[in-house]
């Protein structure tokens, strides 16, 4: 398996990791430190590949694991910016990718009604955007076409994380919620993002897998037509 910046040079260690990154983004205990070290001395591709073999109930094999991999999703600009964008494949030979979104107790950011008052005020101030038509295109995605209504509590990072993973257009698309639990966790807050998370997929018709144990909660969507596997872990790194 390679582990790989987006122009291909390999990432041997936590500096080339580093280098990735901007000064603010890595910090010791938080997400963009967290999965590195978890990847790089953790045995972290392993435990990732094991749990989506799990869940989809035949062995996988990761083949190139790309940190801040870009996938477009719309028309709109720029696309989404997974923590990692692993590429592999499955037992029976189908293209594999799982979009990794690492957090500590980092918020999915702000809810969809949060998201929709912004790009309202910028468009009323002649400004110009076009977050309102991203907005109504990731809602209209979910579920046979969830309204802006409907979606207004639901933390928007979690549309676009989810619209990126099977824009990848991979036959079997994976999105992966790694939580990692450093010295900065937070229980509370961390519970809060996990109920965030839990709406999320109440909202988009998420059914469970039967892959639900050991601190792992795994789930089957539909977006837009095509089949996503949600998975969301806990790693304990203190």
């Amino acid at each position: 398996m390679r582990i790989e910046n987006t122009e291909g040079i390999p990432l041997n260690c936590l500096d080339d990791w580093k280098s990735i990154h901007k000064p603010t983004q890595w910090k010791q205990g938080r997400s963009a430190y967290s999965v590195a070290d978890f990847i790089v001395k953790r045995d972290g591709a392993r435990k990732l590949r094991d749990r989506v073999s799990s869940v989809l109930g035949a062995p996988v094999t990761f083949h190139k694991i790309i940190p801040e991999y870009e996938v477009k999703f719309d028309q709109y600009g720029k696309g989404r910016f997974h923590d990692l964008g692993i590429f592999g494949e499955t037992q029976s030979g189908k293209s594999l990718f799982v979009g990794v979104e690492a957090k500590v107790d980092e918020s999915f950011g702000a809810y969809v009604a949060d998201e929709w008052r912004k790009a309202q005020k910028l468009k009323k101030s002649g400004k110009g955007t076009r977050l309102p038509q991203r907005i109504m295109q990731l809602c209209d995605r979910f579920n046979d076409g969830l309204g802006i209504s409907e979606c207004d509590k639901v933390r928007y990072q979690l549309l676009h994380g989810t619209a990126g993973t099977v824009d990848a257009k991979a036959d079997v698309s994976v999105f992966y919620v790694a939580v990692f639990k450093t010295d900065c966790y937070d229980d509370a807050i961390g519970e809060s993002n996990h109920q965030d998370y839990q709406q999320f997929i109440e909202r988009a018709g998420g059914v469970p897998t039967q892959d639900n144990s050991n601190g792992a909660s795994s789930h089957d969507l539909t977006l837009g037509g095509k089949q996503l596997i949600a998975i969301y872990e806990y790693f304990d790194l203190r």
